[in-house]
């Protein structure tokens, strides 16, 4: 039974008119009495007896009236109430730390034009993130896409290379581009594990045969560029920190043969939500 039905139904038995109760719908007099035979053909009764002067309800549109009119109150004040809801619910936003810190923040600007308060967790992995949006923690994550599986609904955003970082003085300093063969020996810092960065880059390197040469291991965010500065040894970065470091005592330089890029998409439960999500977000 269609609620559209309903209040056409209500509206004619007020005015006991179907011209005065479309202007009051804003629907036509066909549509409105589209809807009032739908919805006599649906309970099998006759709901008005129409005259020459007018329409009256039937004995049992009278009993139908009686009964439907408390239910449709009840159903705009549920209507009203979970939009209320919904409004004060949270947008749950995950993210890996770096796309939180140098991609989210103007995004979730756009975000915020849902007209609900948003919150943001930061997880090292992006297995932790879809985890946490399978178990219903997070609305949608912004994760790498080599982990996203099948069951979910995927929208990759953007692909970018690695880069390495480099202390200004270092002898690569007049370099356009460098080889991951000739940083496999280097002094490596990287991020604690677990990480999806430190895992490709451990993965390149020792597939090229060597074992990576981690000399120190820091937390998220721009530890690992202090590090660098300080002489203690480079890094390997997204290109999105790798552009970030112009306030640095620092220089980047792209990776012309590491193994993969990193893709970052967007994934949610759910379809809607995503494409609503997306079409925010692409503005």
């Amino acid at each position: 039974m269609n609620t559209e039905w309903l209040h056409s139904f209500i509206a004619a038995a007020n005015q006991k008119s179907f011209s005065k109760a479309a202007q009051i719908t804003n629907l036509s007099q066909p549509a409105l009495s589209k809807h009032i035979r739908n919805l006599e053909n649906n309970l099998g009764i006759e709901l008005f007896h129409r005259t020459s002067i007018g329409i009256e309800l039937t004995e049992a549109g009278e009993r139908f009236y009686t009964r439907i009119t408390p239910v449709l109150t009840e159903i705009s004040a549920i209507r009203k109430e979970l939009q209320q809801f919904s409004q004060r619910n949270p947008i749950a936003i995950g993210a890996l730390p770096s796309l939180a810190t140098y991609y989210l923040p103007n995004k979730m600007q756009k975000l915020k034009l849902l007209d609900r308060p948003i919150t943001l967790m930061i997880q090292n992995t992006s297995n932790e993130l879809l985890q946490s949006l399978e178990k219903g923690r997070l609305d949608a994550v912004f994760v790498d896409a080599k982990y996203t599986g099948q069951s979910l609904w995927t929208w990759e955003l953007f692909t970018e290379p690695y880069y390495a970082v480099f202390p200004v003085n270092h002898r690569f300093n007049s370099r356009t581009t460098v080889e991951l063969a000739e940083l496999c020996e280097e002094p490596l810092i990287v991020h604690q594990a677990p990480c999806d960065s430190r895992k490709d880059i451990v993965e390149q390197i020792q597939s090229l045969g060597y074992t990576p040469n981690i000399i120190s291991e820091v937390n998220f965010g721009d530890f690992v560029f202090g590090a660098v500065t300080s002489g203690m040894g480079i890094t390997i970065v997204p290109e999105l920190m790798a552009k970030n470091i112009s306030h640095l005592q620092l220089f980047a330089l792209p990776i012309h043969n590491f193994g993969r890029s990193r893709t970052i998409s967007l994934v949610t439960k759910n379809k809607e939500l995503g494409s609503k999500y997306y079409q925010l977000i692409l503005n």
